[in-house]
């Protein structure tokens, strides 16, 4: 009966989803009401996904722009045009907007953390454990997107005011240990019926979302075991298999917010025109464009279901679960599985799964691929499943594919540039980030080329 006391606060978290809360300090409450007040940890975990979905399209953006997905619309600011090429200067938004939002969000999530632990008499069992799992996972997925845009990153920052930068040989067992804390604790405790309808955002799966995220950070880590079992333990059929933010009004889907203005970028036509013609994955992120132009002459089409103000934001796409799995098979040398894993993908058509994600369409490969062709062929079907979700720039990265600053208006080819500049915010308030300890990371100078990871 405890969940009923706190039955209006969770309400008013289910109607506004992902967006910020009409409430009093909805993001950064007070510390006293953080510790003292089950009311105001709710309104905190309502806030946690709430920039979550700020930070994480941050990072999609980001991540767009500086590979081959997105360009600038003509209305954007030079610095963006810039980032298209590949160039990104230091202070500019382009270079602090990932970092800033993310470490709010990790910032949030510290603080759920810590004020569960100081009520967690006050909670019920599957609620406490559900607003745990969920700052576990949240933290961890921000830190991984933090550590696939800069070299080096901070892992320990709550109550340190100059944080050390690691790099990802550091950061990495964080972000698995934070996802594997955020499993065993549903896994003990399931999430209660109160959490899951009225704290957690309606349409997001919280059990597959860790799972993905495990199989997702267990590849970076070349644990391909760990890969496969949590790539297996994510649902692809039925309405839990889809996690979205949603974005009720006057909230607005991050690629909706950037389709013009100063900020504007649109998909390059040549995402779609390099599709096999019978792919049919651009219909769910693009409508097709033959007149729309960039700011530096890219060709544009126009986003499709994005440009919808309201329209839901995929926290991941189920496929991605089949392609961690393909790829962990061919490094298991279990080809003809691998190959099994990726025709599902490939094939997967208009009411496959029951889900509304992209649908390739496509027909199931003739002969039993090479280990080397099987992973070819996996990475250009993550080119393709997996647009917009910012898990571009680390693909191109560990295939070497970095191919250099491009000039306009040439359609760049898979990555343009390795890491973003550090964020001057962090550099001014930081005693361990300034230029003579934490130099910007050099980018590469002859093309192809991989990226230094520490």
């Amino acid at each position: 009966m405890r969940a009923i006391r706190y039955f209006a606060v969770a309400l008013a978290a289910t109607a506004i989803g992902a967006c910020n809360l009409d409430l009093q300090n909805p993001n950064s409450p007070t510390e006293v009401q953080v510790t003292t007040s089950a009311d105001g940890i709710i309104a905190l975990a309502t806030g946690l996904q709430s920039r979550f979905a700020t930070s994480y399209g941050n990072f999609a953006y980001t991540s767009g722009l500086v590979t081959d997905e997105f360009a600038s619309v003509t209305a954007a600011l030079i610095s963006i045009s810039d980032a298209e090429q590949g160039s990104v200067a230091p202070g500019t938004g382009i270079a602090d907007a990932v970092f800033n939002s993310e470490y709010r969000t990790i910032r949030t999530a510290d603080d759920l953390l810590a004020g569960s632990d100081a009520l967690s008499s006050s909670l019920d069992a599957g609620t406490r454990s559900g607003l745990r799992a969920l700052a576990f996972a949240i933290k961890a997925e921000s830190l991984g997107e933090a550590m696939q845009s800069y070299q080096k990153i901070p892992i320990n920052t709550f109550g340190i005011t100059s944080p050390l930068y690691v790099a990802r040989s550091e950061a990495l067992p964080v972000i698995r240990a934070l996802l594997d804390s955020a499993a065993t604790t549903i896994a003990t405790t399931p999430t209660s019926a109160f959490f899951n309808a009225n704290i957690l955002t309606p349409g997001v799966s919280l059990p597959n979302m860790i799972q993905i995220f495990r199989a997702r950070y267990a590849r970076l880590a070349g644990d391909q075991a760990t890969a496969l079992s949590a790539a297996n333990l994510v649902a692809r059929t039925g309405p839990t298999a889809l996690s979205q933010l949603t974005f009720p009004a006057p909230s607005v889907n991050p690629f909706a917010n950037v389709t013009g203005g100063t900020n504007g970028v649109s998909p390059r036509r040549q995402w779609r025109l390099s599709m096999l013609p019978s792919d049919q994955r651009f219909t769910y992120f693009v409508a097709p464009s033959t007149t729309a132009v960039g700011r530096v002459g890219a060709l544009l089409d126009l986003w499709s279901r994005n440009a919808n103000a309201q329209a839901p934001f995929a926290v991941y796409f189920p496929d991605e679960a089949l392609l961690i799995k393909a790829e962990a098979l061919v490094a298991q040398g279990q080809l003809p599985a691998a190959q099994a894993a990726l025709d599902s993908v490939r094939t997967d058509c208009i009411g496959g799964r029951g889900i509304d994600d992209p649908k390739a369409c496509l027909a199931p490969l003739a002969s039993q691929l090479s280990a080397a062709d099987l992973l070819t062929e996996i990475y250009v079907q993550r080119k393709y499943e997996l647009f917009g979700t910012g898990l571009r720039w680390e693909d191109v990265r560990r295939r070497n594919a970095i191919r250099g600053p491009v000039a306009a208006p040439l359609s760049p080819v898979d990555g343009q540039r390795c890491w973003l500049p550090y964020a001057f915010g962090d550099r001014n308030a930081n005693s361990n980030a300034t230029f003579a300890l934490l130099p910007d990371p050099s980018e590469p100078s002859t093309f192809p080329s991989g990226c230094i990871v520490q």
